[in-house]
């Protein structure tokens, strides 16, 4: 009984303390968050939370009664956690002392897709990303090309936000002249966002920045890498990804990224050509099973460079630019780590192509002609080193 006693006077000790009880709350603002979100699929959910003002401007956070405008798109229980049923936009309210406060909700159903037609366009939410499988056993990826800036996304607050210029255009250039050139296509996956949005090229968080919807699209586009590489693997064993992007570096040549430094492409030869480079590279698969040194395949006659060289595209590493020395140069970044063969079992290599302006993406005309070699030197490529390209492949014979 004492313990009580003490228990019941040191409530009403806090209660007079605190000047007034919940009932007496005088509440003048309420706030929801966050203010805007995205359930994808029905039955995930999202929880919100809710806080107040008093008529002091002191910070409260007493209990709140939820609300969804249209049911049918989503529920939400009494401690503010909202699951999607179908998809459209509603709003949230939390009501607290008579006074309300609302934030927005999307519940967006992805479509369900199981088998993919190689020359279709699928899109994702509000036509952020695209992906247009192939037959080829290749994969082209453009992220810092898209043009648009949905007001519905905030501008990314830090990070590179200048665009590749013209690099998604070119990225529909290569497609296309691989159809020309084997009546086949590798497949194609866009962010149409312009990068202030997004920057798929980046782990999410600095990507997103934490906005849901750049977030969906960003799962969006590497989901469909992750799809397109099963695809190619499954058809084939084995496959490449190329990262395709743009630079404005004073020397206008192609820079070809497999995650290696300038000062590891500078060095030697022989210091190239141990297993322990080639493990830290995004093309391990390819070294591992090559019969030729890895510097070879680096910056040899038959490596990409050297095969762009004979085509009169300046690269580097190539054997005339074996290492970028003293210059600036983009060895690869989170696409090439994430999608190429940097991980034990996986199949699928990966490069990182940053392309010069002039004579290249400045124009139709350029962007056209460089296409057409762009293929052939990369069927070239995997003919020499996979021997195999289109899809007559040993898998599937």
């Amino acid at each position: 009984m004492k313990a009580l006693s003490r228990l019941l006077l040191t409530a009403t000790f806090l209660m007079a303390a605190c000047g007034e009880s919940a009932t007496e709350l005088q509440v003048t603002k309420v706030f929801v968050t966050p203010e805007q979100t995205l359930i994808v699929g029905v039955g995930d959910g999202a929880q919100f939370s809710a806080f107040a003002h008093d008529a002091a401007g002191n910070t409260v956070t007493p209990p709140a009664e939820w609300s969804v405008a249209n049911p049918e798109i989503a529920e939400i229980s009494d401690r503010g956690f909202a699951t999607g049923r179908a998809n459209g936009v509603t709003t949230v309210t939390a009501t607290i002392g008579g006074v309300s406060g609302t934030a927005t909700l999307e519940v967006y159903v992805p479509r369900v897709i199981t088998d993919y037609e190689p020359g279709q366009h699928y899109y994702g939410r509000r036509d952020y990303v695209e992906y247009i499988p192939g037959e080829l056993p290749l994969i082209l990826a453009s992220t810092h090309g898209g043009r648009l800036v949905p007001s519905e996304i905030p501008d990314r607050r830090y990070g590179v936000v200048r665009n590749d210029l013209n690099s998604l255009e070119l990225t529909l250039e290569m497609r296309q002249a691989f159809i020309d050139l084997t009546g086949q296509a590798p497949h194609v996956i866009l962010s149409h966002l312009h990068r202030s949005k997004l920057d798929a090229n980046r782990e999410i968080e600095e990507a997103a920045q934490d906005s849901p919807y750049a977030e969906q699209a960003w799962r969006e586009f590497h989901d469909w890498v992750v799809t397109a590489r099963a695809t190619v693997s499954a058809d084939f064993g084995r496959g490449l990804f190329l990262d395709i992007h743009g630079h404005g570096h004073d020397i206008e040549r192609l820079e070809l990224g497999y995650l290696l430094t300038s000062d590891e492409l500078n060095r030697p030869d022989i210091n190239l050509n141990s297993l322990d480079v080639v493990a830290r590279t995004s093309i391990r698969e390819l070294g591992r099973t090559s019969p030729i040194p890895f510097s070879q395949l680096l910056r040899g006659p038959t490596s990409l460079g050297g095969l762009f060289q004979e085509e009169d595209i300046p690269s580097v590493p190539s054997p005339a630019v074996p290492g970028p020395g003293d210059d600036p140069y983009f060895r690869g970044g989170y696409n090439t780590r994430r999608h190429g063969s940097l991980d034990d079992a996986e199949v699928i290599d990966g490069i990182q192509i940053e392309h010069h302006w002039t004579g290249v993406r400045d124009n139709e005309g350029s962007r056209t002609l460089y296409a057409a070699k762009a293929a052939a030197v990369i069927r070239a490529f995997m003919l020499e080193h996979y021997g195999f390209f289109e899809t007559e492949s040993p898998a599937r014979r």
